[in-house]
């Protein structure tokens, strides 16, 4: 695990870090892992700006009893990076050649670039982290996020549902905006590269959100989700909340106190995890 940040840990309703000693039955604790957005790739996240801590809508549920259990929120910063801008690049010239992907470019070490992804790898940081709570005697394990965050929460959710008990996604995206696709056309075949990784046919007890003004993903561009029977899809575009230039305008609306108080009026958060518990 020395891929996760120092600013991972559990937090309360403010956000503040608690040690894990505090939670005393873990067997009766739903466990949401929440799973910040990302930058470019060779970017490394910093999970103190306010757009990666877990946002209000999350930490609202800090200690909230569903039946029998209780709530307790993770939040997992990744802390990797991806490829570099030269990798980058080294897989674009790639792409402008062949017009398509390529696995067998590689870095120095011959390790292909298609496996240094930072999404790729914020999965396996997420995949090692299940894993070690579930060895730590956490039963009901919930996985949360962001965009990146959310589309790698679907991601795993799909190929590890033994593993998983629900996931809670909020404005899936990683491959830039509708813009980015449309001038680089490599974004979008790696976008399609991404929903052939997910088994949708496996993935099923899906919270998703998305809204139409994103400039990343809306709920048209999501319909791959939200044609699926097993997928709850709520699209945000009547909700009432406005996207903040320091959160990514519409993208992120779900980081908001406006989104915050619009769930705690709707539940739909709530009601989920009461269907799945």
């Amino acid at each position: 695990m020395k891929k996760v940040s120092k600013d991972s840990g559990f937090v309360d309703s403010e956000g503040t870090i608690y040690p894990i000693e505090q939670i005393s039955n873990k067997e009766n604790t739903i466990l949401i892992i929440y799973t910040h957005g990302s930058d470019v790739d060779w970017v490394l996240d910093k999970c103190s700006k306010p757009w990666n801590k877990p946002p209000p809508v999350i930490r609202q549920l800090h200690d909230q009893k569903i039946k029998k259990f209780q709530i307790k929120i993770y939040h997992l910063c990744s802390g990797v990076r991806g490829w570099t801008e030269k990798e980058r690049s080294k897989m674009w010239e790639a792409h402008q050649k062949s017009g398509k992907l390529s696995s067998d470019v590689t870095d120095k070490k011959n390790v292909p670039l298609m496996q240094k992804r930072k999404q790729v790898l914020k999965q396996k940081v997420i995949k090692e982290k299940i894993d070690s709570f579930a060895k730590q005697g956490f039963e009901n394990i919930v996985l949360a996020g962001h965009s990146a965050g959310a589309w790698a929460s679907i991601n795993l959710k799909s190929r590890f549902s033994e593993k998983i008990d629900g996931v809670i996604a909020f404005h899936p995206a990683f491959t830039g905006t509708f813009k980015d696709r449309k001038d680089w056309p490599w974004w979008g075949d790696i976008r399609s590269y991404g929903i052939s990784l997910m088994k949708l046919s496996s993935l099923g007890n899906v919270l998703v959100f998305a809204h139409d003004k994103d400039k990343y993903e809306t709920p048209e561009s999501l319909s791959f989700l939200s044609s699926l029977s097993s997928v709850k899809f709520i699209d945000l575009t009547n909700s009432g909340c406005k996207g903040k230039k320091k959160l990514n305008l519409d993208h992120g609306i779900p980081l908001t106190k406006c989104f915050a108080e619009y769930e705690a009026t709707n539940k739909n958060i709530v009601q989920y995890l009461e269907g799945l518990f």
